[in-house]
């Protein structure tokens, strides 16, 4: 491009591809943290954006192998892979590329690095095996005579003056910079903490810096003097933040070919705060109190205003940086040593000796040593990661296989007792797998947990609406909840309360914010301060309980409706959203979630929503186990709405137009599950009608036994609790974990993920799953067209796909894709997390809500063929990247056959389940009870459905 300031335009909307888009940590969603990556093969885009962002593509080979000697990698799954791979001939008639991986990959190695490698020579493994064994020694020493690689020297190459500038002086501008701009960022990001608000936001973040060094108070930052001189000589000149940049780079002589690289580079440097600036420039209504001017372009202009300062403080006669692409040469002794000590290993453990490698001819060595040199360590993890999934998806496809020829079917005319629809959430798994086995006359579904009703909520005591509804939703209408009139006066009373409280709250915070008051305000207050703190670290549970009796008394709960009828067409909010749903809104809602389940007939008396969300105290992290569907919030206010809409009688005559036919008697009730402490509240339970009490307890009933077991369940996994605990003593022990101050596993997430299940119920149903499946309820028998299995993989590719992509990245490097360990965290101007008072904003999950995670992607199983799957897909071309690039792994079972498909890279292909035997339990509890790990699949008898 000629015009410099389109082409750094057009260079910063590239780069921002590359950056984090997750939002403020109050508004968590899971997503695929390569997202900019996606148009490439799976293979192929890890190791890429290994090499761009200095990270790790797979877990360690050490890892690996751990799972090699444990039996969760086998050396058939090892020969699967190979067999999949391209192979050729070493060694005419002795070896070829597949036995030599083989070789690699299931024999013990030596490993060496250049840091050890002449210590290991004279002193470690290698000496000894060396001068220990004459007939080593004398393959070492034929090794080192024939191995003659190129010493050309190793050419390093800058893309940041940082970089160049610590190679030539050893100074690190970034430790100049980067307590100055990261105290800027959380001060003009600020959503509430800050007493006294960053003056002059209004106008954006480099025009607020500039206006904030005019002040005549303000001084320089220690070793980038000239900044503020700087910013007022850009503000004289009138220099927007793209004319900003051009400046620096023109300055630092950087040729135009090159400010991609060094752009991309600046802004790689500190991604979390980089990717929080365009996120809310792309979505300002993510921030929580305040939506603010967010511009990349301003970001990058006050960095590389830093940025300049601090070169120009280092040297102030100036340096030219046009030649920091130059290349300097690196010493290679000790990876020339690391090569031949890795080489001879190998070699030892392919059998051949001395004599054999002297005979090789040249062409048969040199192709040897190629072919040796091709499998580096990521080439080894790629390989064992491969096996890995095949390990894990023989592990699943093959018990469904069997399953299928012993699984009993239910009469399609039998009316459940009940019938309650969960979240898809592969954490409501084992409390539906509970309540079947409880009550196996009930009948559950799963769904995408903000209920096909996309809303801006506003709940009674909420100050704003939120949107309730994935992220690349935006929401049309509003619903509010409101009082019911004959409770008005209790809202009232409720208001003027809380504002109170408000107000005494918000007072001491702001009386304690300065060195005198806060000495003050501890001397008046510190004290009282200790009775809650005592209580939420010594007795969790029972101060949680006092603490909400307390607040039921002190502050009244007015009985609630919600408006969600729009009589008039144009009414709308302030927003431009409108208020409430017409009927053929709401027909169109509850229809577009029973139609793709399957359930248009055979409804019982009492029909269960029920959403889900995670509360945890002391958790900045919490909204990471709300539900993703709902964008990070719980999805309760969806659930009541759904069962409003399907309740009402006008809905039902419009459902039956759409071959729907949901009795009179039938009546809809919404729910939450919490899945930190495993409560279940159910609303509006003053409307169901009297004639419908006993089901309702009976499902009341079983709910709670069901919350009971899934406890004791999920304890399984906590070294803290009791191993023989009873249900009743883990369900307390969880909601312990919910209300405890230092608590940072409250509850373990989305962990287990690994598989997501699109079909009937009946299918899989008995089936133990392990907390590991996404649950969506399809019926393949009820679309003819393919176009309901469109809408459900339109929402369970990017929603399941993410979540798992997002913790696969998370534990393959925990400190780069994820956020390391809690420990150190701090929260910061209410949108993210940072490691104790100054770093990078932190982006991914903290170590502790991944340690038990096997990093495998998502194997999708679809109840369906290859044919009507592909033409299903065929609808959604935004989201066939993540199938056609293997970004989740697909299989299709066949509705009415039974036989399996999976999705590989040539397409399509037979699946050939080994002849395996099920174990046969009773109940779950028979078959996890006193272990830990991932457990296999199991039947659970009591769990299967009953003819």
């Amino acid at each position: 491009m000629s015009d410099p300031e389109q082409l750094v335009r057009h260079i910063v909307d590239h780069a921002a591809h590359y950056l984090p888009s997750q939002g403020p940590i109050g508004t968590f969603i899971h997503h695929n943290t390569l997202h900019a990556f996606q148009d490439l093969d799976f293979e192929h885009a890890v190791v890429e954006a290994s090499d761009l962002f200095q990270t790790e593509p797979y877990i360690s080979e050490d890892r690996f192998r751990h799972e090699l000697r444990r039996d969760r990698i086998e050396a058939k799954d090892i020969d699967f892979i190979l067999r999949q791979e391209e192979n050729q001939e070493i060694l005419k008639g002795e070896l070829d590329r597949h036995q030599l991986l083989r070789t690699i990959l299931l024999t013990e190695p030596c490993v060496f690095d250049e840091q050890t490698i002449f210590w290991e020579l004279e002193e470690g493994q290698l000496a000894k095996i060396i001068h220990t064994s004459p007939d080593a020694g004398e393959l070492f020493r034929s090794c080192s005579e024939r191995l003659k690689p190129e010493l050309n020297q190793q050419q390093q190459k800058f893309t940041r003056p940082r970089d160049m500038i610590l190679q030539i002086t050893g100074n690190d501008l970034d430790e100049m910079l980067h307590p100055v701009l990261i105290r800027l960022c959380a001060a003009y990001l600020d959503q509430g903490i800050s007493y006294w608000p960053m003056p002059g936001r209004e106008e954006g973040f480099l025009q607020c810096v500039r206006k904030v060094w005019e002040s005549s108070t303000a001084i320089d930052p220690e070793k980038l003097g000239g900044f503020g001189r700087k910013l007022r000589e850009q503000r004289t000149k009138q220099w927007d933040a793209t004319q900003t940049i051009i400046s620096y780079l023109q300055q630092m002589q950087i040729p135009q070919d090159q400010w991609e690289i060094v752009l991309i580079a600046e802004l790689l440097a500190l991604p979390g705060w980089a990717g929080m600036f365009r996120r809310l420039e792309e979505a300002p209504e993510l921030a929580s109190h305040r939506e603010l001017k967010c511009s990349l372009l301003d970001y990058l202009a006050v960095r590389l205003t830093l940025l300049s300062s601090a070169i120009h403080g280092m040297f102030p006669k100036g340096i030219n940086l046009g030649n920091m692409f130059a290349e300097i040469p690196d010493s290679l002794e000790a990876q020339r040593t690391v090569e031949l000590a890795s080489f001879f290993d190998i070699v030892r453990r392919l059998g051949l000796n001395a004599n054999d490698v002297r005979s090789l001819s040249e062409e048969e060595f040199s192709r040897l040593y190629r072919e040796i040199k091709r499998v580096g360590s990521v080439e080894r993890r790629r390989l064992f990661h491969l096996a890995y999934e095949r390990w894990h998806e023989r592990n699943i496809l093959d018990p469904i296989a069997a399953f299928q020829k012993i699984n009993r079917r239910v009469n399609s005319e039998k009316i459940p007792a009940a019938q309650v629809i969960f979240c898809l959430d592969e954490r409501e798994e084992s409390i539906r797998r509970h309540l079947e086995e409880i009550d196996p006359e009930v009948e559950t579904h799963g769904a995408a947990g903000f209920f096909g009703v996309a809303v801006n909520y506003t709940g009674i005591d909420d100050g704003g609406g939120a949107p309730l509804c994935p992220v690349v939703v935006k929401p049309q209408h509003a619903v509010h909840e409101v009082p019911v009139e004959d409770d008005h006066h209790l809202y009232q009373e409720r208001q003027k309360r809380r504002k109170i409280y408000r107000r005494t709250s918000r007072g001491v915070s702001i009386f304690s914010q300065t060195m005198v008051r806060g000495w003050l305000s501890v001397l008046s207050f510190g004290i009282w301060s200790v009775v809650p703190l005592a209580g939420r670290v010594l007795v969790p549970r029972r101060f949680s309980q006092l603490r909400k009796f307390l607040d039921k008394v002190l502050i009244p709960e007015p009985r609630t409706s919600l408006a969600l009828v729009r009589e008039e067409e144009e009414r709308r909010t302030a927003e431009g959203l409108m208020m409430g749903f017409s009927i053929p809104e709401k027909v169109e809602r509850v229809a577009d979630l029973l139609l793709p389940a399957g359930m248009t007939n055979r409804f019982s008396r009492l029909v269960l929503v029920i959403g889900h969300g995670s509360s945890s105290l002391n958790n900045p992290y919490e909204s990471a186990y709300d539900c993703g569907a709902c964008g990070g919030r719980g999805g309760g206010p969806n659930a009541r709405l759904y069962a409003a809409m399907a309740n009402r009688p006008e809905v039902r005559q419009g459902l039956r137009e759409k071959g729907i036919f949901i009795p009179e008697d039938t009546w809809f009730v919404g729910g939450y599950h919490d899945t930190c402490n495993d409560d279940i509240d159910l609303y509006d339970l003053d409307l169901v009608p009297l004639t419908h009490q006993p089901e309702l307890e009976r499902i009341r009933k079983s709910l709670d036994q069901a919350r009971m077991w899934n406890a004791h369940e999920r304890t399984r996994r906590f070294e803290a609790a009791e191993r023989d605990a009873d249900p009743l003593e883990a369900l307390h022990h969880v909601q312990e974990r919910a209300e405890h101050l230092a608590e940072p596993r409250p509850e373990l997430g989305h962990c287990t993920n690994s598989l997501t299940y699109i079909g009937r119920r009946a299918t899989v149903r008995g089936l133990f799953l392990d907390r590991r499946a996404f649950l969506t309820s399809y019926d393949p028998l009820q679309d003819a067209d393919d176009l309901f299995l469109s809408s459900l993989l339109a929402a369970a590719l990017p929603v399941c796909g993410g979540i798992n992509l997002e913790y696969y990245f998370s534990t393959v490097d925990n400190e780069r894709y994820g956020s390391g360990t809690k420990l150190p965290h701090n929260v910061t101007s209410l949108i993210g997390v940072m490691n104790g008072h100054s770093s990078d904003l932190l982006t991914g999950l903290p170590s502790q809500m991944i340690e038990i995670h096997e990093p495998v992607r998502s194997l999708f199983i679809v109840e369906t063929t290859p044919e009507r799957f592909l033409n299903a897909l065929s609808r959604i071309p935004h989201l066939s990247n993540l199938v056609e690039n293997h970004w989740v792994r697909i299989v299709t079972l066949d509705p009415l056959s039974g036989q399996m498909h999976v999705y590989r890279k040539e397409g399509f292909e037979p699946y050939h389940p080994e002849n395996v035997q099920i174990p046969l339990v009773k109940r779950s509890m028979d078959w996890y009870q006193g272990k830990m790990d991932h457990l296999p699949v199991a039947i659970i008898e009591e769990g299967m459905m009953t003819a």
